[in-house]
């Protein structure tokens, strides 16, 4: 620990625990929601779909692709992510759409 403090300083320590215990928290929030298995890429689309919804409006793909959260993520990554938490049953097409816009499932809600 003292290795630690010397290198970060005393103030990085505490803030880097402080964000270590949001991290476990958010772990164990995600493992009660069913998606700590799900991969990075997917948690984020599903994070950015979830910031950029709109209750009872379709979420527009373009508006998750070029969430902070997506950023950087390959399109082919981004639309087979997409297409695979559609599968499991976290986002579904919107009513007269197959690929332009997503809704959140009761599964997220």
């Amino acid at each position: 620990m003292f290795y630690h403090i010397l290198l970060f300083g005393a103030h990085d320590v505490d803030n880097l625990g402080k964000t270590a215990q949001l991290r476990q928290l958010l772990f164990g929030l995600e493992k009660d929601l069913g998606i700590s298995e799900l991969g990075t890429v997917k948690q984020n689309i599903l994070y950015a779909a979830t910031l950029v919804a709109k209750p009872d409006a379709p979420i527009d793909t373009d508006d998750i692709r070029t969430h902070e959260l997506v950023n950087g993520v390959p399109r082919s990554t981004f639309f087979k992510a997409l297409k695979e938490l559609v599968a499991a049953g976290f986002l579904q097409h919107s009513a007269g759409t197959q690929r332009a816009s997503y809704m959140l499932t009761d599964k997220v809600k």
